[in-house]
């Protein structure tokens, strides 16, 4: 946890406390770590920054004097600039500009949290200094910028600018899913260098090279942090066709669910664009900024795809099963609106093998369930 160090400096009659602040999300670990530095207080004056992220959702959401800071700490990152001084002095807002700056952008891959430095005199704040800790130099960024740019425009060459938010949305979903696997020891897996260099990433690389992917197809999104089933997790709020939802890339690699390196990766679809109800039965947000309530579900894969049943009708289910077991498909998935309707389907086509009924000459049912989304998948395999 964070705590202010408590060995202070004298120097005059000025007072300098510095304390570092270095954030981990790796779906399992969100740690906070201090450490004090002595330096002379020779405070700059602060400069105001011209915003270029008014239309950002977690800058949106911050108060007067957090978006100031927040500007000058963007600028700072951006610029590699060794520190600045703020037009604030206090700390808890810089922490809130600083977690927005993050949650607004996922490209920032040579920054892992910053230092602040608090000058006081006769007892009262005199000033705030923000000190970012970069991960390398800035010749080292820019070659690295140059390939995660050359990686990402390879990896969007197969989608239109024209397309729908929809397509734009479902077609990073699946790029990154298939293209980068989950792995707790991968490089750099708190930032995008793990997913356009090494391929290989955790919840926080997938959400930021989501956003990163998504911005430059003119889609707006926003990193979200919190916890799925109790462990420290990181995903993303979208912005599509005029609605917000949420889309989780890590979950919707069905390797990372099951468990089982030995299975076939699967896109698994009920993570990419989903409502407030259904993410809040596994995840809980902590991000320190308020979040709009998710309540569309125009843009539910299933639902966009004519895949989603709120009633129970046999015949219509059924059909639906026979038209894609016909067709050749490899696999059908189908999306339910409760656990009721859901439960239902199953017995009745699955365990009272009513499958056969509409699937002719069938011998043996290959079938996923995904409870927490109440999808069933069911594979067609020839025997």
């Amino acid at each position: 946890m964070r705590s202010i160090v408590s060995r202070l400096l004298r120097i005059s009659s000025s007072l300098l406390i510095t304390c570092g602040i270095c954030y981990f999300v790796s779906c399992g670990l969100y740690d906070f770590k201090n450490e004090e530095t002595v330096a002379e207080p020779m405070l700059e004056e602060p400069v105001v920054v011209e915003s270029v992220s008014y239309d950002r959702y977690a800058y949106q959401q911050l108060d007067e004097a957090e978006q100031l800071a927040y500007d000058q700490v963007y600028n700072c990152i951006i610029e590699f600039n060794d520190k600045i001084t703020l037009t604030t002095m206090d700390n808890e807002v810089l922490q809130r500009a600083y977690e927005a700056v993050m949650a607004d952008y996922g490209d920032l891959f040579w920054v892992n949290g910053y230092q602040y430095n608090t000058y006081t005199s006769g007892g009262k704040t005199v000033g705030l200094e923000f000190e970012p800790k970069y991960t390398m130099t800035k010749d080292q960024r820019d070659v690295y910028q140059a390939t995660v740019e050359t990686t990402a425009e390879d990896w969007l060459s197969g989608i239109s600018a024209d397309a729908s938010d929809f397509d734009k949305a479902l077609y990073v979903f699946e790029t990154l899913i298939e293209r980068v696997d989950y792995n707790t020891d991968s490089v750099e897996n708190q930032n995008i260098l793990s997913v356009f260099i090494y391929q290989s990433t955790v919840c926080q690389g997938y959400a930021d090279a989501a956003w990163y992917l998504l911005d430059k197809l003119g889609i707006r999104s926003t990193i979200i942090t919190g916890t799925a089933n109790g462990e420290s997790h990181a995903w993303n709020l979208i912005y599509l066709d005029g609605a917000y939802y949420y889309m989780d890339i890590t979950w919707g690699n069905s390797k990372y669910l099951d468990g089982n390196n030995d299975t076939a990766k699967r896109v698994n679809y009920a993570y990419l664009a989903m409502t407030t109800e259904a993410i809040s039965q596994n995840h809980v947000i902590t991000s320190n900024f308020e979040v709009p309530e998710c309540l569309s579900n125009a843009d539910d894969y299933y639902v966009h795809q004519g895949l989603y049943y709120d009633w129970f009708g046999e015949d219509a289910i059924g059909e639906r099963l026979a038209e894609s077991y016909d067709s050749g498909e490899a696999e059908i998935s189908l999306k339910f609106s409760n656990s009721d309707i859901y439960n239902q389907v199953i017995q009745y086509f699955i365990d009272d093998n009513h499958i056969s009924e509409y699937c002719r000459g069938i011998k043996t049912v290959y079938y996923l369930l995904d409870e927490n989304a109440n999808v069933l998948t069911i594979q067609w395999i020839n025997e």
